[in-house]
């Protein structure tokens, strides 16, 4: 568990993504910082030619050795706001320009006291403000380059090669009388930085997995919003054509057939009110909406009644099909579409007079033609509006029989007749010569169900 504890130190246990924002603020940062600590030290350095206790050589030499940096780091990030970096990019400067700022700080540890100043604590400061801000990678690079760089100034000072003694008379701990104490100090230092990293990594460790764990369920609730947004939107799309039964089976099986283009057996109604040029002649427009919604919502409550799909709506015509999106089996398809057609019948002659009190001129027949046979179904239309629809033989025979049916009468054609069997009972109308067909087409005028049928709910596949 400690390995696995310290392990997460070292390497962050969840990722620490830096954006592109967070590099130019530090790049900001690292522009007017330099800027506003170089001019103290120039400043610094003028001042100190009025105080005789102050090493003036090592202060200029300090000066010479501590401005490029900062004329460096302030070069860097000005680079890096001039554009768009890219994450290596980003990363190296931040990199350059933290090891820069270590070195400032190094020589400023010199020419105050290596071990004897105050100025020591930039050094953990920067090591934990790093690692928090960026990732472990970053952190790890500031925690080695500030322990490489404070040791090569502790060498430096122990072979003598420059003054072990703080040039700058301020800030300044009391002063260790040998080399020894020197080293037990700069230790301590180390430690010091050692110990702040630690910490840091582990309070940044915190905010990352918090981070995280919100990312999560940020993108959790925006695929739930997006999946309910999906449902919603299927559900509209279903709930145009089926009845409320059938589209609540079809969410709970989590499938979309309205989406899929399939060929299959269908019966097809068509209905279409006698008279309707005249009527839209002579009645208002509100006359002639409240008439229509009267009757399409008529139509649309038996069409649902008996497990049809409502395809469209066009003028006063309506288009039902039965057996898609789910099927029912042929035989059931075609003697549901005709009760529904003998009940359309039946409730639009109960409801003469309510039309006619809504403004119709008169009560309302309806002619209805029905086809049976193989068509292709699913959605078809444009790139940014399409329908859920069926295409082929059956459809158009249906639509040619329809004006060919007698006001208040439903004509079918010779498949329908034979899928209905006797269950119907019908009289031969003749052959007709049907638009789009090469040969005459056998039709049947429907007089009423021969007997009672069993059927199965329209949810109920075959």
């Amino acid at each position: 568990m400690a390995v696995g504890f310290f392990g997460n130190l070292i390497e962050s246990p969840v990722p620490e993504p830096i954006s592109t924002a967070q590099w130019r603020r530090m790049a900001r940062l690292m522009v007017w910082v330099p800027c506003v600590l170089g001019t103290i030290n120039v400043l610094t350095c003028f001042a100190a030619r009025l105080d005789p206790t102050v090493d003036q050589p090592a202060m200029w030499r300090y000066l010479e050795i501590n401005l490029p940096a900062h004329v460096a780091i302030v070069l860097i990030n000005v680079w890096v706001r001039r554009g768009t970096r890219s994450e290596r990019a980003y990363r190296l400067a931040a990199e350059a320009s933290l090891s820069l700022a270590l070195w400032t700080v190094v020589t400023s540890l010199w020419v105050t006291g290596s071990v004897t100043s105050w100025n020591f604590m930039w050094l953990p400061i920067l090591i934990g403000a790093a690692r928090i801000y960026f990732d472990a990678a970053l952190g790890r690079h500031v925690l080695v380059s500030a322990l490489v760089q404070y040791a090569a100034l502790i060498a430096l000072e122990g072979a003598g090669v420059i003054a072990p003694h703080a040039a700058v008379p301020l800030l300044v701990l009391p002063e260790y009388s040998s080399l020894g104490h020197e080293v037990v100090g700069a230790l301590w230092i180390a430690v010091l930085c050692v110990f702040t990293w630690l910490v840091a990594s582990h309070v940044a460790n915190r905010i990352r997995t918090s981070e995280h764990s919100l990312r999560e369920l940020n993108q959790t609730l925006e695929a739930r919003v997006r999946e309910q947004v999906s449902q919603l939107e299927r559900a509209g799309r279903l709930r145009r054509y089926l009845a409320p039964q059938v589209v609540e089976r079809l969410l709970a099986a989590d499938v979309d057939p309205v989406a899929a283009r399939d060929r299959r057996p269908i019966t097809v109604m068509f209905a279409d009110l006698k008279g309707f040029t005249p009527m839209t002649e002579a009645l208002e427009p509100e006359v002639l909406a409240s008439v229509l919604t009267r009757y399409f919502s008529e139509v649309a409550e038996i069409a649902f009644r008996h497990g049809g799909t409502i395809d469209k709506f066009i003028g006063d015509a309506v288009m039902v099909f039965f057996g898609a999106p789910e099927a029912t089996g042929e035989s059931d398809q075609a003697i549901r579409c005709v009760r529904m057609a003998l009940e359309v019948q039946r409730r639009v002659g109960e409801l003469g007079t309510e039309f006619v009190q809504l403004g119709a001129l008169a009560p309302l027949e309806v002619r209805i033609g029905i086809g049976s046979g193989q068509a292709t179904v699913g959605e078809f239309g444009a790139l940014h509006r399409s329908d859920f629809t069926a295409v082929g033989a059956p459809v158009n025979r249906a639509a040619r029989l329809e004006p060919l049916a007698p006001p208040g009468g439903i004509l079918i054609d010779a498949e329908t007749h034979a899928l209905v069997g006797d269950r119907v009972v019908s009289l031969a109308h003749g052959e007709h010569a049907l638009k789009g067909f090469s040969r005459p087409q056998h039709a049947f005028l429907v007089e009423r169900i021969a007997k009672i049928q069993t059927l199965k709910e329209p949810w109920a596949p075959a």
